[in-house]
């Protein structure tokens, strides 16, 4: 049984029995916050994986194809053609797929999270908010549940069952494990030394009146958001209640005409990811 008081000490062995969290992706990570890195520098990072080198390559070859122009073969080239930004998406979400994908459980966590990362984007460009750290927070803010696969996955499952049908599974997990979800999440992403407002994001991205940060802000009301368009669809999207602390924060008025597009924005993205199984 975990709690708070033991759960920075404990995490690093939970985190050993998880999928490998991929270097690539902690490089990207750790560079977040760097606006002057140039594109051979990202290209660099990630030719050396050869899955992210592919994605990279056929993203900027269907933008060709679209031009009736030939295939590229070499991924600096193919990097100048989409630019920074599309890159560091394509290495977070390429990398955080593999690290997720490699739990039998967590099918629905990956579609989730993408449908989250694609939300939080959208709202950053509403806001003064990084649209790519808001995309690569949002990828990680369900994280922690991989933590309860690891310890006891039939028991996290029917938590996870049982609380379609009234939103508690907090609270399960919590009776379960000694902690929830987020608490797990935000213990794993200091044990990977991430930035103070990935921390934040994570940990606070199901409160309903806290605004630690603006990055927090985006995080959550994503979460409320992508329940509200029921992307992914299931029994357990319901939403009761806005963070109005979070709406201030990023100065957005939830039934504004920008916000209005913003849900058609998302719902049609999502829907491009699920049939092209990219975001």
């Amino acid at each position: 049984m975990l709690s708070l008081e033991i759960l920075d000490t404990s995490i690093p062995e939970i985190a050993k029995r998880l999928p490998p969290f991929p270097t690539v992706v902690a490089q990207v990570l750790d560079e977040l916050h760097n606006p002057a890195l140039s594109m051979d520098a990202l290209i660099r990072i990630a030719r050396n994986d050869p899955v992210i080198s592919a994605n990279i390559l056929a993203t900027a070859n269907r933008v060709r194809r679209i031009n009736a122009k030939s295939d590229l073969d070499d991924p600096f080239v193919a990097a100048s053609l989409i630019g920074t930004n599309q890159i560091r998406r394509i290495i977070t979400t390429t990398g955080m797929n593999r690290f997720l994908e490699q739990d039998r459980g967590a099918a629905f966590l990956l579609w989730h999270s993408r449908a989250v990362a694609i939300a939080s984007q959208e709202l950053a460009m509403l806001s003064l908010v990084s649209p790519e750290k808001a995309y690569v927070a949002a990828i990680l803010h369900d994280v922690g549940q991989l933590c309860f696969h690891i310890l006891d996955p039939e028991a996290f499952q029917d938590a996870y069952q049982q609380s379609a049908f009234d939103g508690r599974l907090l609270e399960r997990e919590a009776t379960i494990f000694g902690v929830n979800h987020s608490q797990a999440g935000a213990a794993l992403a200091k044990h990977w030394a991430l930035s103070e407002d990935f921390s934040s994001a994570i940990l606070e991205h199901h409160e309903d009146s806290i605004a630690t940060c603006p990055l927090q802000a985006v995080i959550n009301l994503a979460e409320s958001l992508v329940r509200a368009l029921d992307i992914p669809a299931s029994p357990k999207n319901r939403l009761t209640r806005l963070n109005r602390p979070a709406i201030d924060m990023l100065g957005i008025e939830w039934d504004s005409p920008s916000l209005m597009d913003c849900y058609g924005r998302c719902r049609a993205r999502f829907k491009q990811a699920m049939h092209s199984g990219r975001v």
